[in-house]
């Protein structure tokens, strides 16, 4: 099958669109939750589309390299983009900095604070084959049982 413009054109501009609002909408904390997916999966299908596109233009982009104004370009994106990470690291937004803490704290305070209770959460761990025998807190949960942090607290939430 041969790359098209008349596909890839419109896919990749609607798929910025919705890339680029839900991501807007993720950064002003509206519809917290459905547009973090949104953006994720769309944004691994924008990359998809990014390469078809390239692609389809590297002839026309050849152009631009050999005139220089991508090094710029490309050296623009990297300086902002590593000062974003380290903002980010020397002032970590409140939502970074609680889950760091509940996920070191020891387990039963992050049951509290998580408000789920004790039993039930052990339960669902141990029918799912993770145990807590030896782990002090919710980080060395997923750690020992070789699962992830996500699979975790979600069995405990559930």
């Amino acid at each position: 099958m041969k790359l098209n413009r008349n596909y890839i054109t419109p896919f990749i501009s609607l798929v910025f669109l919705v890339v680029g609002l839900s991501g807007l909408l993720m950064l002003f904390h509206l519809f917290d939750g459905y547009t973090e997916v949104v953006h994720e999966m769309l944004g691994v299908f924008f990359i998809i589309c990014a390469i078809f596109h390239i692609l389809i233009n590297w002839k026309a982009l050849r152009f631009h390299f050999k005139k220089g104004v991508f090094i710029p370009a490309a050296l623009a994106v990297a300086v902002i983009s590593v000062l974003f990470i380290l903002q980010q690291q020397l002032h970590p937004r409140v939502d970074t900095i609680l889950l760091e803490r509940i996920i070191t704290a020891p387990i039963d305070d992050a049951f509290k604070v998580l408000q789920v209770d004790r039993s039930a959460a052990i339960k669902r761990l141990e029918e799912e084959g993770i145990f807590l025998e030896g782990v002090t807190t919710m980080e060395e949960i997923w750690i020992h049982n070789d699962t992830n942090a996500e699979d975790v607290i979600y069995l405990i939430t559930e």
